[in-house]
């Protein structure tokens, strides 16, 4: 792995501080594309198993072309807004793995009109509860697909008026082949609703 240099604009820091922080950064241009990363952005991909995501996302790609819709225009609309505004953003998220719990939260750092640095921290890490894993039926929808939140990555069963959302474990890691990604109604109300309570957490 060959280290980008650090973008002009974070010289104001030393270069170790951020290389060697245990949240993942990564530096942008204004218009998204990937200056530098440091070595947790490698390493919590290698943890997720997601190395090839990595490879594929590192300086010189799109940040945001890693990023599915809806979520792609919501994060690219705040990081314009903290450009122009000069004020970060933040939004806690969960990025949870087959085996793992997570919630991280994200600051957005504007630095003038040069560019962004995106910081992942971790705010809680754990193993998941115990979860009823069988593959059956009630996940399969009239045309044969599988809706997985994009976001908390719960399947939405649909045997229920309403439809429940379950955490299916091994789905966590490998999704079946006819899955389709969506946002369950939870994680819309709460991280991107119009009064989301998780975003701009202080």
């Amino acid at each position: 792995m060959t280290e980008a240099p650090l973008p002009e604009f974070l010289r104001t820091f030393e270069t170790h501080v951020l290389a060697e922080s245990a949240s993942l950064l990564v530096a942008l241009d204004p218009i998204g594309n990937i200056l530098w990363v440091n070595r947790a952005w490698y390493e919590g991909a290698r943890q997720h198993g997601a190395e090839h995501v990595s490879a594929q996302f590192g300086p010189g790609s799109s940040y945001f072309d890693a990023i599915a819709p809806p979520l792609r225009g919501f994060f690219e609309e705040h990081s314009r807004n903290a450009l122009l505004t000069g004020q970060p953003f933040e939004q806690i998220y969960e990025c949870s793995s087959d085996d793992t719990f997570r919630i991280y939260r994200l600051r957005v750092l504007p630095f003038g009109s040069e560019g962004l640095l995106f910081e992942h921290s971790i705010v809680v890490e754990r193993p998941h509860e115990a979860a009823d894993n069988t593959v059956d039926r009630r996940y399969v929808g009239p045309h044969g697909i599988i809706v997985q939140c994009s976001n908390c990555r719960r399947v939405r069963r649909e045997e229920t008026e309403g439809a429940a959302w379950d955490w299916v474990r091994p789905w966590g890691a490998v999704p079946p082949p006819n899955t389709s990604h969506g946002l369950c109604p939870v994680c819309v109300g709460y991280y991107w609703g119009s009064r989301p309570y998780g975003k701009h957490a202080r």
